[in-house]
C-alpha cells in the first residue's frame, strides 16, 4: 500500500477538531499518518490533540514542546518536511472528510510518472457550522477551472487546499522555495500548473464548514471591500509569480518565463503597457461569468482602488 501523510495545522480549533480527526480515523483506507502541528493555540486544542495520541498510533503531534505561531504557510511546510510519504493531503481543522476520501483519491492516481510534480483535488460541499449542506457541489467541470493554463492560474485559485493531495515530487519542489508567499495550497497549485500536472476528481469528498473563524474569511460585498480584496489577492499573485521567476528560473521554459514576467509587469508598467498585456493574454477569472472577468480585467488596466 502506498504511504499517506495527512498534514493538519491547528490554531484555536477546539470547537470542531474532534469531528475532523474522527472523520480521518474512520477512513476506509488505513495506511495513513496524521501529522499535527499546532500554531500557537491558546484554547483547549492541544489537550484535544493529546487525547487522540492515546487513541490511535497513526496520529503524531510534531511540536509538543515548541508551540509557536509561524503562520499557515510555514506551518504546513514544517509538516510536509517532517516525514516522507508517497502522497500528502492538506487538512483543515474544521472540516469533515467523507469515509472514502483517501481511498478514492489514491484510486484516481492512475499510471502517471511519480517523478512529475502532480496535484489531485476533488469537489466539496459547503455547509453551515453544524454540517448542514448549503451547496451540494462547488465545482462544475464545464464552468470552473479544472486545469487552467499558466496565464489564468496566475489570476485565479486553481484548487481548494482542503481537497488537495500532492505527490512527493511536488512536495520536494515546493520545499525548495525559500519565500513564504500567501497560502500553501495556492502556491502548490501554481507549481503543479507550471511544472507538472493537475487532476480533478468530480466527486464530493469533504464537507467544507463555513463559520466566522474560517481562515478564508468573509469577503465584504461593498465596493470598497471588493476592491481591497482584489488588490490584496493581486499583490499576493504578483509575489507568487516573482518568487517562481526567482527561485525556479532554471526550470522555466522561455514561454513560461515571458508569461510570468509580463504578469509581474502589470504592477509597474504604464496604463498603455498594461492594456496591451491584458489584451494579449485575455486573463480569465471565470469561464462561466464574463461580466466578472471583464470587470477584473478593467481593474488590472486602470488600477482603481489600489
Amino acid at each position: 500500500m502506498v504511504t499517506v501523510n495527512i498534514l493538519l495545522s491547528t490554531f484555536n480549533g477546539e470547537r470542531y477538531l474532534s469531528e475532523q480527526i474522527d472523520s480521518i480515523i474512520n477512513q476506509t483506507y488505513s495506511n495513513w499518518k496524521l501529522l499535527i502541528r499546532d500554531d500557537g493555540s491558546t484554547d483547549n486544542t492541544i489537550s484535544i490533540i493529546n487525547d487522540y495520541l492515546g487513541k490511535d498510533n497513526r496520529i503524531e503531534f510534531i511540536n509538543p514542546l515548541q508551540v509557536e505561531n509561524v503562520g499557515v504557510h510555514k506551518s504546513f511546510k514544517y509538516l510536509a518536511s517532517y516525514q516522507k510519504a508517497d502522497y500528502y493531503f492538506f487538512c483543515d481543522q474544521d472540516d469533515y472528510w467523507m469515509p472514502q476520501k483517501i481511498e478514492k483519491m489514491i484510486g484516481n492516481v492512475g499510471e502517471f510518472d511519480s517523478n512529475i510534480p502532480q496535484l489531485w483535488y476533488s469537489d466539496f460541499s459547503s455547509t453551515d457550522e453544524n454540517l448542514n449542506v448549503i451547496r451540494q457541489k462547488l465545482r462544475n467541470p464545464n464552468g470552473n477551472f479544472i486545469n487552467p493554463p499558466l496565464k489564468d492560474a496566475l489570476v485565479c485559485n486553481v484548487v481548494t487546499g482542503c481537497t488537495a493531495m500532492i505527490n512527493n515530487a511536488l512536495k520536494e519542489l515546493w520545499l525548495t522555495d525559500k519565500e513564504i508567499v500567501g497560502y500553501h495550497d495556492t502556491f502548490c497549485g501554481l507549481l503543479a500548473v507550471t511544472f507538472g500536472k493537475v487532476h480533478f476528481l468530480d466527486e464530493v469528498l469533504i464537507l467544507y464548514r463555513q463559520h466566522s473563524n474560517n481562515v478564508a474569511g468573509i469577503v465584504s460585498k461593498k465596493v470598497k471591500g471588493v476592491l481591497t480584496t482584489f488588490w490584496n489577492l493581486n499583490h499576493t499573485s504578483t509575489q507568487r509569480a516573482t518568487t517562481i521567476l526567482k527561485e525556479y528560473d532554471q526550470l522555466l521554459t522561455d514561454s513560461q518565463r515571458r508569461t510570468l514576467s509580463d504578469f509581474v509587469g502589470l504592477s509597474t508598467n504604464n496604463v498603455f503597457s498594461r492594456l496591451k498585456t491584458v489584451i494579449d493574454y485575455q486573463y480569465l477569472y471565470s469561464l462561466g461569468d464574463w461580466k466578472y472577468t471583464l470587470f477584473m480585467r478593467i481593474l488590472l488596466i486602470i488600477r482603481i482602488g489600489e
